[in-house]
């Protein structure tokens, strides 16, 4: 409470010239911009992956030819391929 007392005390004898020089001085909040480029990159590979993810009877051949074939998409664009 001593703290509010003493800058009472101090803003009391300010004179409307001071006051203004210490409003100037102080910065107003500034509007925040928020990065999205991560998550417009991220939505932008899940789409990739899921535009050419072949679906298991487009693929001729066993589950695990299948499975190879979409493990290789998924690298091609991990290692940022037509991105």
């Amino acid at each position: 409470m001593s703290i509010a007392k003493d800058i009472e005390s101090l803003v009391v004898d300010l004179t409307p010239e001071q006051i203004k020089a210490i409003l100037k001085g102080i910065k107003k909040p500034s509007i925040r911009k928020i990065d999205t480029s991560y998550s417009k990159r991220s939505n932008a590979v899940t789409q990739l992956y899921f535009s050419a993810e072949p679906t298991p009877h487009m693929v001729d051949g066993t589950f695990d030819m299948y499975s190879q074939e979409r493990e290789a998409i998924w690298q091609q664009i991990k290692s940022g391929v037509d991105i």
